[in-house]
This record gives C-alpha cells, sequence and structure tokens, in this order.
C-alpha cells in the first residue's frame, strides 16, 4: 500500500469509516461504506472510493478520482469509465479533482475533503 493510501485510510478510519482496498487501473482505491449527505442522491447508500492520480503526495495534492458503486452518471462528463473491481462489483471512476479548493484550505485532510469536495460533488448530481 503507498503511504498516500495507507494515510488516506488512516484519516478516513480515524472519522469512523470502515475501509477496505482494491486494485483498479486507477491505483490503489480506499473503498468504504457512505450514506449521501445532500443533492438528488440524498439518504442513498453506495460504497465510495477514494485514489489519487499518481504519486503526487498527499496531503499536499488531494486524491483525484471518485469512484461510487453502484455507478451513477454525475452528468458532467469528462473522464469518466465503469469497471468491475476483482470481486465483480460494478464502479465508475470519476475524474473529479478538488481543483482550487484544496489549495485555500487550511487544513489539508479527509474531514475537509469531505466537507468541501464531497459536498460540492454530491450537490452537483
Amino acid at each position: 500500500m503507498s503511504d498516500n493510501i495507507n494515510q488516506i485510510k488512516r484519516e478516513l478510519e480515524s472519522l469512523g469509516y470502515e475501509t477496505g482496498l482494491f486494485n483498479s487501473q486507477y491505483g490503489e482505491v480506499v473503498s468504504f461504506p457512505y450514506i449521501v449527505e445532500t443533492g438528488s442522491h440524498k439518504g442513498k447508500q453506495v460504497m465510495l472510493g477514494i485514489s489519487m492520480q499518481g504519486s503526487e503526495p498527499y496531503p499536499e495534492y488531494p486524491p483525484h478520482w471518485i469512484h461510487v458503486s453502484p455507478p451513477i452518471d454525475d452528468g458532467k462528463g469528462g473522464a469518466v469509465e465503469k469497471y468491475c473491481d476483482e470481486n465483480g462489483r460494478g464502479w465508475v471512476a470519476m475524474s473529479r479533482p478538488p481543483g482550487d479548493i484544496w489549495d485555500q484550505l487550511p487544513m489539508k485532510h479527509m474531514q475537509a475533503y469531505f466537507s468541501e469536495h464531497l459536498r460540492r460533488f454530491w450537490n452537483g448530481i
């Protein structure tokens, strides 16, 4: 497990999430059950996954890919691909980096990623 993914996994577990790991064509993915807090999917339980773009150091660089199972369409286009993990679970991987929001955060960690980026992501669907 990469240091980046290990740190993300530890931070998610400190927030109370039960995590798992799998390998995809987008690198190592930290996955966990997640109840959508906002937007048109509010209240829906999904498996959410997070992975990095490459070997950029986290937390200086935020996670780049959002993985969702069962697959959804966020209507944004861009880099999106459906795939199955090694257990046959269907996922969609979406290139959705936080952009300039991350650079403006005073503290860069998973709690900020959730409150600033994931809420915006789910509000947009």
